[in-house]
């Protein structure tokens, strides 16, 4: 089985989507679409009647949940019939009181161990098909280490496997040494990445099944969608 991206050329890279209980890894430089991908994702899934678990750490809830709603006029009543919850790691740090009965509130981005619990005991409350978007793996590494988070998504990720959720993680391209990337590149099952080359912007894919291109693939940002312009077999524009 197959969980679309709601990005239906590269749905049609990935030859219908990725692989259900697959974690994905978003890796890219800030503004060039990573969030595009990451909510067309959730709202695939939401279509699909899957449910959706936020875990973020560079935003409050309510903010995706503004962008969220602008994206997609049926997102609200997702919203409201529980179909989203939301792990908000950012809003504490900054001292946001605004509630929700759909959002935990994790005190710190170092208090790994309860957003690990959280997105578990999220999952466990309600039976279904669950997709999980972490937003991001990057402040994680920025208030520990590599290694303290490698250890963290290897439990983590092995449990979203186990109860068949599909998820990705996003990271930003840039940041990190080449061996903190690949540490946690080496915990995917994929990875979709995205990267400026010159006035281009591209993207390839690496693993994540069998695919129709590994190439770089040019793409353009078009408000919020990503619409890919390349060949699929010649990585060029066609």
């Amino acid at each position: 089985m197959l969980a679309k991206t709601g990005i239906d050329r590269i749905d049609e890279l990935l030859k219908g989507g990725i692989p259900v209980k697959s974690n994905v890894l978003i890796y890219a430089t800030p503004f060039i679409g990573k969030e595009i991908i990451l909510k067309r994702f959730a709202l695939s899934g939401l279509a699909e009647g899957d449910r959706i678990i936020f875990v973020l750490t560079d935003k409050p809830f309510r903010d995706l949940s503004e962008e969220m709603r602008k994206l997609d006029g049926r997102y609200a009543e997702y919203e409201k019939n529980g179909l989203v919850k939301f792990i908000d790691v950012y809003s504490p740090s900054v001292e946001l009181k605004e509630k929700s009965k759909w959002v935990t509130f994790i005190d710190s981005p170092i208090n790994r161990e309860r957003i690990a619990s959280s997105v578990i005991q999220t999952m466990r409350e309600k039976e279904g098909n669950y997709r999980v978007i972490f937003d991001s793996l990057s402040t994680l590494i920025v208030y520990s280490d590599a290694k303290a988070v490698f250890r963290f998504l290897q439990v983590l990720s092995g449990m979203c496997k186990r109860m068949n959720a599909t998820s990705m993680f996003s990271m930003t391209r840039g940041m990190h040494e080449e061996i903190e990337v690949q540490t946690i590149k080496h915990l995917m099952d994929g990875v979709i990445e995205l990267r400026e080359e010159g006035a281009r912007l591209q993207l390839r894919v690496q693993g994540c099944g069998e695919v129709i291109s590994r190439h770089w693939i040019d793409y353009l940002l078009e408000e919020d969608e990503i619409r890919l312009t390349g060949a699929f077999r010649m990585g060029r524009v066609a």
